[in-house]
């Protein structure tokens, strides 16, 4: 009875259209159309006049953008969630298909072909096979998802506070965007990432730690080019010695190589911080010493 004694409400009554007096409709007067612009000149304002200040290498205003951290965390755990379930969905087709094989359990199993299952499979192996596109589209999805996270992640680094109040301040003093389109420098203030290559904190001195790590590596260069002069030290004297006939002259000939040959590697490879300076003396006079004692094996010229 309710139904039938509710009334629908009419529809609203339209206003009639104006007639003139010649029987035609009247067209209500339309605003006019805006002149055209002026292009030889160029009015900058809202995203066009930002972006150009973002794009100028001398503005003070660096690009700073959100990394949307808490959402790519979203995506990613919703995507992973959904490869699970499929995984398992997998997992059980797979072991339905296995104990649907006849061969006893001693006796070796029927080797599998998928080529025989596209042609000749039951409905399971539809599913699965169907199950196998959606798995990979799926995890097509969540490689891209990771790998566009990850690259975003080592490709750029939180806004250091100069340059967000910077561009904070240019923003309040221009005003080209609206007040609510701008609240991602206040409310999101460490979700803030500047690309790399935009901040003047572009390469960034390493931590001590990683300082501290590569101070044996130079070490280990420094050491490399001594190994690459010694041979040279080492053999030269040797080829002098048959042309220089007396024994003072062999002697002063190696005292110059032994103490050019630690000048030289001193200046270009700073091999003598690897050794205090007693320890270096002990080893040229050690060289000297064997290099006196090859030049006095060897026969001396008569004159």
């Amino acid at each position: 009875m309710a139904m039938q004694q509710y009334q629908w409400p009419s529809p609203p009554a339209l206003p009639p259209h104006p007639v003139a007096m010649n029987g035609h409709y009247d067209v209500a007067d339309r605003p006019p159309a805006p002149d055209a612009p002026d292009l030889t000149k160029r009015t900058l304002a809202g995203y066009e006049m930002l972006a150009l200040e973002l794009s100028a290498s001398d503005s003070p205003v660096k690009p700073l953008y959100r990394k949307f951290e808490y959402l790519n965390h979203r995506i990613l755990l919703h995507l992973q969630d959904e490869l699970s379930e499929l995984e398992e969905q997998l997992r059980t087709l797979d072991e339905i298909i296995a104990q649907m094989d006849p061969t006893p359990p001693e006796r070796p199993r029927t080797p599998v072909s998928r080529r025989g299952e596209a042609y000749s499979g039951t409905e399971i192996h539809l599913q699965r096979t169907h199950l196998l596109g959606r798995i990979f589209l799926k995890t097509e999805q969540y490689n891209r998802a990771m790998t566009a996270y990850t690259g975003l992640a080592n490709s750029a680094h939180q806004a250091p506070a100069e340059d967000v109040e910077a561009y904070r301040q240019w923003l309040d003093k221009y005003t080209p965007l609206h007040a609510v389109e701008t609240q991602f420098l206040q409310h999101h203030p460490g979700d803030l990432i500047a690309p790399g290559g935009s901040s003047k904190f572009t390469h960034p001195s390493p931590p001590a730690g990683e300082e501290e790590e590569t101070l044996p590596t130079r070490k280990q260069a420094a050491a490399a080019a001594a190994l690459a002069y010694l041979p040279i030290a080492l053999m030269l004297p040797l080829l002098l010695f048959s042309l220089i006939p007396t024994l003072a002259g062999r002697l002063a000939v190696t005292a110059l190589i032994a103490a050019g040959a630690f000048l030289v590697a001193a200046a270009t490879t700073r091999i003598r911080s690897l050794l205090p300076l007693r320890e270096w003396a002990v080893c040229g006079a050690a060289y000297v010493l064997v290099m006196a004692a090859v030049a006095g094996c060897v026969p001396v010229h008569g004159g």
